[in-house]
Protein backbone atom coordinates (compact mmCIF):
# COMPACT_ATOMS: atom_id res chain seq x y z
CA UNK A 1 0.00 0.00 0.00
CA UNK A 2 1.31 3.21 -0.89
CA UNK A 3 1.70 6.57 1.64
CA UNK A 4 -0.59 8.36 -0.85
CA UNK A 5 -3.39 5.53 -0.23
CA UNK A 6 -2.11 5.41 3.51
CA UNK A 7 -3.27 9.33 4.06
CA UNK A 8 -6.23 8.75 2.35
CA UNK A 9 -7.52 6.11 4.00
CA UNK A 10 -6.44 8.09 7.35
CA UNK A 11 -8.17 11.36 6.50
CA UNK A 12 -11.29 8.66 5.83
CA UNK A 13 -11.27 7.04 9.28
CA UNK A 14 -11.00 10.79 10.48
CA UNK A 15 -14.22 11.86 8.82
CA UNK A 16 -16.06 8.65 9.56
CA UNK A 17 -14.94 9.25 13.52
CA UNK A 18 -18.02 11.00 14.80
CA UNK A 19 -20.63 9.05 12.85
CA UNK A 20 -18.45 5.82 14.15
CA UNK A 21 -18.97 7.57 17.81
CA UNK A 22 -22.57 8.22 17.31
CA UNK A 23 -23.12 4.27 16.81
CA UNK A 24 -21.20 2.94 19.82
CA UNK A 25 -23.60 5.69 21.87
CA UNK A 26 -26.63 3.98 19.74
CA UNK A 27 -25.65 0.34 20.69
CA UNK A 28 -24.99 1.20 23.93
CA UNK A 29 -27.89 2.75 25.14
CA UNK A 30 -30.25 -0.38 22.65
CA UNK A 31 -31.69 -2.72 25.30
CA UNK A 32 -31.11 -5.64 22.57
CA UNK A 33 -27.24 -5.72 23.53
CA UNK A 34 -25.92 -7.41 26.09
CA UNK A 35 -24.78 -6.45 29.19
CA UNK A 36 -21.31 -8.62 29.01
CA UNK A 37 -21.22 -6.57 24.89
CA UNK A 38 -21.27 -3.05 26.80
CA UNK A 39 -19.40 -4.24 29.65
CA UNK A 40 -16.44 -4.49 26.90
CA UNK A 41 -16.89 -0.72 26.44
CA UNK A 42 -16.79 0.25 29.83
CA UNK A 43 -13.41 -1.96 30.67
CA UNK A 44 -11.79 -0.66 27.90
CA UNK A 45 -12.28 2.83 28.55
CA UNK A 46 -11.38 2.52 32.36
CA UNK A 47 -8.43 1.19 30.65
CA UNK A 48 -7.87 4.10 28.92
CA UNK A 49 -8.56 6.63 31.28
CA UNK A 50 -5.97 4.73 33.59
CA UNK A 51 -3.51 4.88 30.60
CA UNK A 52 -4.39 8.45 30.25
CA UNK A 53 -3.37 10.02 33.16
CA UNK A 54 -0.02 7.44 33.47
CA UNK A 55 0.71 9.47 30.01
CA UNK A 56 -0.26 12.82 31.37
CA UNK A 57 2.04 11.93 34.72
CA UNK A 58 4.84 9.97 32.23
CA UNK A 59 4.59 11.76 29.03
CA UNK A 60 6.49 10.96 26.01
CA UNK A 61 6.92 13.18 23.51
CA UNK A 62 7.80 13.55 20.24
CA UNK A 63 8.41 17.04 19.79
CA UNK A 64 11.30 16.39 17.22
CA UNK A 65 9.25 15.35 14.68
CA UNK A 66 7.23 18.18 12.66
CA UNK A 67 4.12 17.99 12.76
CA UNK A 68 3.25 14.79 14.87
CA UNK A 69 5.42 16.41 17.74
CA UNK A 70 2.44 18.82 18.35
CA UNK A 71 -0.37 16.72 17.48
CA UNK A 72 1.31 13.61 19.79
CA UNK A 73 -1.35 13.61 22.76
CA UNK A 74 -4.23 13.94 20.67
CA UNK A 75 -3.21 11.26 18.85
CA UNK A 76 -2.06 9.02 21.29
CA UNK A 77 -5.90 9.37 23.02
CA UNK A 78 -7.60 8.95 20.38
CA UNK A 79 -6.09 6.41 18.46
CA UNK A 80 -4.14 4.41 20.78
CA UNK A 81 -6.40 4.37 23.60
CA UNK A 82 -10.32 5.31 22.93
CA UNK A 83 -10.61 4.03 19.29
CA UNK A 84 -10.06 0.16 19.68
CA UNK A 85 -12.53 -0.24 22.75
CA UNK A 86 -14.75 1.24 21.02
CA UNK A 87 -14.25 -0.69 17.82
CA UNK A 88 -14.52 -3.86 19.76
CA UNK A 89 -17.27 -3.14 20.98
CA UNK A 90 -19.37 -2.79 17.54
CA UNK A 91 -17.67 -5.53 16.51
CA UNK A 92 -18.96 -7.57 19.29
CA UNK A 93 -22.43 -6.14 19.19
CA UNK A 94 -24.93 -8.31 17.19
CA UNK A 95 -24.49 -7.60 13.40
CA UNK A 96 -28.40 -7.28 12.79
CA UNK A 97 -28.50 -4.20 15.22
CA UNK A 98 -25.53 -2.61 13.92
CA UNK A 99 -26.91 -2.58 10.62
CA UNK A 100 -30.12 -1.49 11.73
CA UNK A 101 -28.43 1.97 13.32
CA UNK A 102 -26.08 1.81 10.70
CA UNK A 103 -28.99 2.74 8.36
CA UNK A 104 -30.78 5.02 10.75
CA UNK A 105 -27.44 7.24 11.03
CA UNK A 106 -27.48 7.32 7.24
CA UNK A 107 -30.95 8.53 7.16
CA UNK A 108 -30.27 11.15 9.60
CA UNK A 109 -27.89 13.19 7.60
Amino acid sequence: MNSANKIFRFVRFLLHLPRFVKLAVRLFVDPRVQIHRKAVLVITELIATIFAIAYFVFPLDFDFLPIIGKLDDLLIALFLISAPGVWLFVKLCPQPIVLEHVKQLANER
